[in-house]
């Protein structure tokens, strides 16, 4: 009986949701439980509500997964960022916690609703069992790499059912939501041949791909066993292998361009009924309508992307020139970062501090940048957290290739085809020179994590990289250091740039803090839940 409350309530929520333009709806007033799995609509219905409870943009006030690391800051010195990156923050105040067990029981219920009681037809009722167990496994993903180890729970529980679950190991949840990931692929249909925004086999692939890249990581592979690293190259060439994703030529219109051949799994978005406020977060004061900016690049970022020639900023023959620094950087740079002397919204944006918009300024950058990535330039009807509606990509086919040259060359070292995929990126960037034949394994380790750290930048994958390398704890990462940004001043009729650091304390990470702590309010409810160390 409690089920079908259940399925009852989530069927009346569905019914009301706003979402008309992406998630479908009929207006209906009373639907018996059992009806739901009798009927296409309805079954889509419920399903849609568990696709529409996926994170997509972060629009918390502020922003924090890109601010935590060593990406961007916040506009100021005080918020639920810095409380993070200074340590001040419990198992009452995480800031960004996923204990996300309600949404796993809704995929439970449609799983076991779908297999035991849907009379659709069989291709039908497969593709949707396979997007379940995919968003189930997304979502358990989701809470491992906060965690740890969490309960694995796969049936709808009842009142009368053991509800103090215990946490499943690390190594059974990687084996679960591997075990997911095959079984939705096996059951998805191929990009292409069903709706935007839904699961496909690739997306089930993708996932898989990420989830044994992490497993391979030193965070969880204590001992290094090279297996894993070669389990986490072949999912990711299953994914090459598929020949369904290419890379976006422009680089600039990734996140703008709509279901574009890179995307591989997003969370979309349909002004008014689902909104976001990315490009208020992006805009000075001036043109941000209300807000401010939650994301101003930091300095090391800006350093991190390398000159047109392929060239690190530092490396001889770069022809990096200090005295004008934006000059002939890779096209990703463009893409991402709005500099001094920028054309950025229609006009000429200026972060110097003679300027209005400029360094220090209230509502300005503190770093002497802006966000430029993903930002749509044109849209004016925007304020605060809302007036956006760029697709939230999860996962592109970018992520892959550099999931497969990291787990490659982990496993075996640098071959022909880790420089492929790597030369296959920076091409994209306007790079034309190829990474040369005697690059070392450790030379190669560093590139790769490099390219991550420009590709991926400001799309909420760093800090978690940064965990998984188990590198977060370093006192030259994010324990110990002070961030910079660009005091930017006239100089005649050039610029005069000094590096300034904009964090106000050292950063702290200590190592306790690889896994966040279980919610307080769980353990209260579950006495078989075990804190994670130190918390």
């Amino acid at each position: 009986m409690k089920s079908n409350r259940y399925i009852a309530s989530l069927l009346v929520a569905v019914l009301l949701s706003s979402c008309t333009r992406i998630l479908d709806k009929n207006s209906l007033n009373q639907v018996d439980s059992d009806a739901v799995w009798k009927d296409e609509n309805l079954t889509r219905l419920f399903l849609n509500n568990i696709y529409a409870n996926r994170p997509g943009f972060d629009n918390g006030n502020p922003p924090i997964q890109d601010n935590i690391c060593d990406e961007t800051r916040v506009a100021g010195t005080t918020g639920n960022s810095f409380n993070v990156i200074y340590g001040a923050w419990t198992s009452s105040s995480n800031y960004f916690d996923y204990w996300a067990y309600a949404d796993v029981r809704k995929a439970n219920e449609f799983i076991l609703g779908i297999t035991t009681k849907s009379t659709l037809r069989d291709a039908l009722k497969n593709q949707y069992l396979g997007e379940a167990k995919f968003l189930r496994a997304i979502t358990y993903f989701d809470m491992v790499k906060r965690y740890g180890g969490v309960p694995i729970i796969t049936t709808p529980q009842d009142i009368n059912d053991n509800l103090l679950v215990k946490r499943n190991t690390i190594d059974e949840c990687f084996q679960f939501i591997v075990k997911e990931c095959d079984e939705a692929a096996a059951l998805l249909p191929d990009k292409g041949k069903t709706q935007n925004g839904r699961a496909t086999r690739g997306a089930a692939l993708a996932l898989k791909s990420r989830a044994l890249l992490f497993y391979a990581s030193q965070l969880y592979n204590t001992q290094n066993d090279l297996a894993r690293w070669e389990a986490a190259a072949q999912a990711a060439k299953a994914v090459m292998d598929l020949k369904q994703y290419t890379l976006w030529a422009d680089v600039r219109r990734i996140m703008l361009d709509k279901s574009n051949d890179e995307v591989i799994f997003e969370v979309q978005y349909s002004k008014p009924d689902k909104e976001h406020g990315w490009d208020a977060q992006a805009k000075p004061l001036s043109i941000a309508n209300g807000i401010g900016p939650k994301r101003c690049p930091l300095q090391e970022l800006v350093d991190a992307f390398p000159m047109a020639n392929g060239l690190g900023i530092s490396q001889a023959g770069s022809g990096y020139d200090p005295n004008n620094p934006y000059v002939n950087r890779d096209k990703r740079f463009y893409a991402a970062i709005v500099y001094n002397g920028s054309d950025y919204c229609g006009r000429t944006q200026y972060t110097n501090v003679e300027d209005p918009d400029g360094i220090g300024k209230n509502f300005c950058t503190n770093t002497g940048y802006y966000q430029r990535k993903g930002v749509d330039e044109t849209n004016k009807g925007y304020s605060s957290g809302k007036g956006s509606d760029q697709n939230w990509i999860e996962i592109r086919y970018a992520e892959i290739l550099l999931n497969y040259a990291e787990a490659r060359n982990e496993a075996t070292g640098p071959d022909a085809t880790v420089n492929s995929a790597l030369n296959t990126l920076r091409a994209r960037a306007g790079i034309s020179n190829p990474l040369g034949t005697n690059i070392s394994q450790d030379s190669m380790r560093n590139l790769i994590r490099n390219e991550r750290y420009v590709e991926l930048c400001i799309e909420m994958k760093r800090y978690w990289d940064l965990k998984r390398w188990k590198i977060a704890d370093r006192p030259d990462v994010l324990n110990g250091r002070k961030y910079t940004g660009m005091k930017i001043s006239k100089l005649g009729t050039g610029w005069k740039y000094d590096r300034v650091v904009v964090d106000t304390k050292p950063t702290v990470f200590l190592p306790f803090m690889y896994y966040m702590p279980i919610p307080f309010n769980e353990l209260i409810k579950n006495a078989n839940l075990i804190q994670n160390d130190g918390w």
